[in-house]
C-alpha cells in the first residue's frame, strides 16, 4: 500500500534492520505500515517520549520499540530497540525510553581547549569501551556479515579495536558497532533523511531485495529541481560548498528525464548530459544516478567535459599528444628569443623588464588561461579582454608582447605536433559542430563550472539541442583552475536573467568547520573569480573547532595523524573508512601511506579516477582530486618536506600572490570535504603565507 505520509529513515535504521530475527522483522514491518496511516499517540501502544527533547514518540511491538517522529506530512523512522528488560515491566505502559537515549556522554563531548594539543587531549580520555559480547559466527550470521571475516574479528575486545579493524568495509564494522552499542537518539537524529516509498520497502532490504534508499532533499534543495523547467534560456544554481548543488543537479537530470519520457510528440529516446571536471566526481555520479534512475540511467551520459573534448576530436582523426610541463617552458623560452622586441633601444631595455617582471611561469599561464583558454583570436580582442583573477597589471604595449610572444609559441607547438590542455578543449570547440555529438542532447547539465575553461563552456553550450534545457552549478570560492571570466564572456546563450538563485545552507559541514574555513580564506584577502555573493550561509550541523598543528617532522606528523583518526572514529562511531587525507600531491600521499602503516593505521592512496570510497581504512588522496567529494573525517597533511607551494625563483610580487591565491583556495575547498571533524598539520619552520591565516577564534591551534 502506498503511503499517506512520506515515509523517511535514518541510515542507521538500516543496520537495526539487518540485526533483526526475521518473524520479527515482519511483524514491526506491518506495524509500521499501520503507523504511517496513523502515527498520533493513543497512550498505549504509540506514546509521546516527554523526557527526551524534540518531539520523538514510540511504537510498542511485542519485545521491540520503534521510535519516530511525525507531522502532517510526513512520517521519520529513527530507530528500532529492543525491549530493555532491566527498565520496562511488561504491564507498564507508561514506560520512558529516556534511559536507552541519554545524552552523548559529557566528557565526549568537551573539545580540547585551546591550550591543549589534540594529540595528548586524545590519549588522555578513556573511550575504548570493552564489547558487551563476543563476536561470533552465530552473531556474524545473524547479522549478515559473511563468516570470512571472523579470522579477523573474533579476538576484538573493545570498540577502538573494531572500529579500526583493517580489512573489512565500514558499513559491516559499523553494523556490528550499533549492535554492540545502541546509537544515541543526538546522534541517529542527526543523520540525513533517506527517501522510504512504502513500508514494505524496510522489509525488502531485510531481505536483500533492495540495495539502498534515495537521500531526500531538503526544501531549499528541492525547489530548485523543478524550477524553471520550462525556462526560455539555461538555468544557473550557485552556492558554498556543502549546500549540494550537485546533488539538486542530479535530481535535476531525474525531473528533465520525466519530462522527455512524458513528451508524446517525439518518439526518439531521450539523451542527457551530465558533466563536470574531475574523473572522481564522474564515478560518485555514475553511482548516484543509477540509484536514482534505475533502467532509466541509460540515457544519461556521465563525463568529464576534457574526455567529451577528446571524444570529439579523436572521431576526426585530430588527437594530438599533450605536451608535457617541461616541453610547454622550453617552447616558451624559445618564443622569447624568437619574438623581436619593438622600438628603439630605449623602449626595447622597458619590454625587457616587464618580461622579468612578468615571469616565464606568469607568461605562460596568461598564454594558456587568457588567450588560448578564451579563445581570443585578435590582439584587439586580447586587448579588450577583462583578466578578472589575475594579480599582475599589463598595458596596452606589454599585453601586445605578450601576444607577439604567444603566436610564436603556438607556431613553435604546431612545429612540435603536440598541444596542452587548453589548446585541445579550443581545438575541440572549434571542430564541434562537424562532430555526431553537435546537438546531440535534450539537456546538458554542466556541475562546477567555475573549474572549466570557457572554451569547454562553449563546447558544451552546442553538444545541447535547446539552452533552455542548459543547466549550470558554480561556486566561485572553489575555483582551482579557472583564470576568471564573465558568463557573457563564453557566449551569448549564457544570459540567465530570472534563472539564477543562490542555495545557502550548508548540509555537508558543521558550522564550525564551516566558519573556520571562510576565515582562513578571506584571512590573507583571497577573493572569488566569478561573482561576489557574500558568504552569509546558514549551518545544519555543529561540533568541535577544527585543529591546526604545527609540526617538524613526518614521524611527529604520522603519529599526529594516526591518534586523530583513532580518537574521531571512536567519538562519532565510524571506521577509518569514513577518513581521508587531502595531501599536495600523488608522492606526498604515497609517503603517507607507508608511514600510516607503520603507525598500523590501514590506508591507501587513490587516484581521482581509481577513487573507491568503499574500500577499507583511510583514502588518501590530493587536494585538487577532493573536489565535489566529502567524508566525515579529514585532515590536511603530507607538507612537511615538501616544497609546496612551488612559486618559481624569480617570480614577481604580483605572481606570488596569484599563485599563493589559487593554493589558497585549494586549501578552502580541501577543508570543506569535512563533515565533522578537521585536522590541518602544517609544516612548524615553513615561513609560507599559505600556512598562515589560522584565526584562534575559529581554530584550535594547541600548544
Amino acid at each position: 500500500m502506498k503511503t499517506t505520509r512520506q515515509m523517511t529513515i535514518k541510515p542507521s535504521l538500516l543496520n537495526d534492520l539487518i540485526a533483526l530475527p526475521h518473524k520479527e522483522a515482519r511483524q514491526i514491518n506491518i506495524k509500521i505500515n499501520q503507523l504511517v496511516q496513523d502515527p498520533t499517540p493513543d497512550g498505549k501502544a504509540k506514546k509521546h517520549l516527554k523526557h527526551i527533547a524534540g518531539k520523538f514518540h514510540r511504537l510498542r511491538c511485542g519485545d521491540y520499540r520503534v521510535i519516530y517522529t511525525y507531522n502532517e506530512h510526513s512520517l521519520g523512522i529513527l530507530a528500532i530497540r529492543r525491549r530493555n528488560e532491566s527498565t520496562y515491566d511488561d504491564d507498564d505502559l507508561d514506560i520512558d525510553l529516556s534511559d536507552d537515549f541519554e545524552a552523548i556522554p559529557e566528557e565526549s563531548t568537551i573539545p580540547p581547549s585551546p591550550a591543549t594539543p589534540m594529540y595528548e587531549y586524545a590519549i588522555s580520555q578513556e573511550t575504548n569501551k570493552r564489547l558487551p559480547e563476543s563476536i561470533t559466527q552465530d552473531l556474524l550470521t545473524q547479522l549478515s556479515v559473511p563468516l570470512e571475516y571472523y579470522r579477523r574479528l573474533q579476538f576484538i575486545k573493545t570498540q577502538d579495536e573494531l572500529l579500526t579493524c583493517p580489512g573489512i568495509d565500514a558499513d559491516t564494522l559499523l553494523r556490528i558497532d550499533q549492535y554492540m552499542f545502541e546509537l544515541p537518539l543526538a546522534y541517529i537524529a542527526a543523520q540525513p533523511d533517506l527517501l522510504v516509498d512504502e513500508a514494505r520497502d524496510l522489509l525488502r532490504y531485510k531481505e536483500g531485495e533492495l540495495l539502498t534508499f534515495l537521500l531526500k532533499l531538503a526544501p531549499e534543495q528541492k525547489k530548485y529541481v523543478h524550477w524553471s523547467l520550462k525556462a526560455t534560456g539555461p538555468t544557473l544554481v550557485k552556492g558554498g560548498p556543502g549546500t549540494g548543488k550537485s546533488t539538486v543537479a542530479l535530481y535535476r537530470i531525474h525531473s528533465l528525464l520525466q519530462q522527455l519520457l512524458a513528451d508524446s510528440t517525439t518518439d526518439t529516446e531521450p539523451r542527457l548530459l551530465f558533466t563536470t571536471y574531475t574523473n572522481a566526481l564522474v564515478s560518485s555520479s555514475k553511482q548516484l544516478l543509477q540509484q536514482l534512475l534505475g533502467d532509466d540511467a541509460r540515457y544519461v551520459r556521465v563525463d568529464t567535459a576534457d574526455k567529451i573534448a577528446r571524444d570529439i576530436l579523436n572521431e576526426q582523426g585530430k588527437v594530438k599528444e599533450l605536451l608535457t610541463a617541461s616541453e610547454q617552458h622550453t617552447l616558451l623560452r624559445q618564443a622569447i628569443a624568437e619574438t623581436p622586441l619593438e622600438g628603439n633601444r630605449a623602449q626595447q631595455e622597458t619590454q625587457k623588464l616587464a618580461l622579468e617582471r612578468i615571469g616565464n611561469e606568469y607568461l605562460l599561464q596568461e598564454i594558456m588561461n587568457v588567450i588560448i583558454a578564451r579563445q581570443l583570436e585578435t590582439l584587439a580582442a586580447y586587448q579588450e579582454a577583462s583578466r578578472t583573477g589575475r594579480k599582475l597589471r599589463l598595458s596596452s604595449s606589454q599585453r601586445g608582447l605578450v601576444w607577439r610572444i604567444s603566436e610564436r609559441w603556438r607556431v613553435l607547438a604546431e612545429v612540435s605536433k603536440k598541444e596542452t590542455w587548453q589548446q585541445q578543449r579550443a581545438r575541440a570547440g572549434q571542430q564541434v559542430e562537424a562532430s555526431s555529438l553537435f546537438h546531440r542532447f535534450d539537456a546538458v547539465i554542466i556541475d562546477e563550472a567555475q573549474d572549466l575553461d570557457p572554451s569547454l563552456l562553449r563546447l558544451l553550450i552546442h553538444l545541447c539541442k535547446m539552452p533552455s534545457r542548459l543547466f549550470i552549478t558554480a561556486d566561485a570560492n572553489q575555483s582551482i583552475y579557472g583564470s576568471g571570466f564573465s558568463w557573457g564572456d563564453v557566449h551569448e546563450s549564457l544570459k540567465f536573467q530570472g534563472r539564477t538563485s543562490i542555495l545557502r545552507t550548508n548540509y555537508r559541514s558543521t558550522r564550525e568547520i564551516g566558519g573556520a574555513a571562510q576565515s582562513y580564506l578571506i584571512s590573507q584577502g583571497t577573493d572569488s573569480l566569478l561573482d561576489n555573493e557574500g558568504n552569509e550561509y546558514q549551518y545544519v550541523h555543529e561540533g568541535a573547532t577544527p585543529d591546526v598543528r604545527a609540526i617538524e617532522t613526518r614521524q611527529q606528523e604520522a603519529y599526529l595523524l594516526a591518534t586523530f583518526f583513532k580518537q574521531a572514529v571512536t567519538h562519532l562511531r565510524l571506521t577509518l573508512g569514513s577518513c581521508a587525507i587531502l595531501c599536495p600531491s600523488e608522492n606526498a600521499g604515497k609517503g603517507l601511506v607507508a608511514a600510516l602503516r607503520q603507525q598500523e593505521i590501514e590506508a591507501v592512496y587513490m587516484a581521482g579516477r581509481d577513487l573507491d570510497l568503499t574500500q577499507p581504512g583511510v583514502k588518501i588522496i590530493t587536494l585538487k582530486s577532493s573536489k565535489g567529494l566529502e567524508f566525515p573525517v579529514v585532515a590536511l597533511a603530507g607538507f612537511v618536506g615538501t616544497s609546496y607551494p612551488i612559486i618559481p625563483q624569480h617570480a614577481s610580487q604580483e605572481e606570488s600572490d596569484e599563485t599563493l591565491a589559487q593554493e589558497r583556495r585549494n586549501m578552502f575547498v580541501g577543508m570543506t570535504r569535512a563533515m565533522r571533524s578537521l585536522l590541518v598539520v602544517i609544516p612548524k619552520e615553513n615561513g609560507s603565507p599559505l600556512f598562515q591565516g589560522f584565526d584562534e577564534r575559529f581554530w584550535n591551534k594547541g600548544e
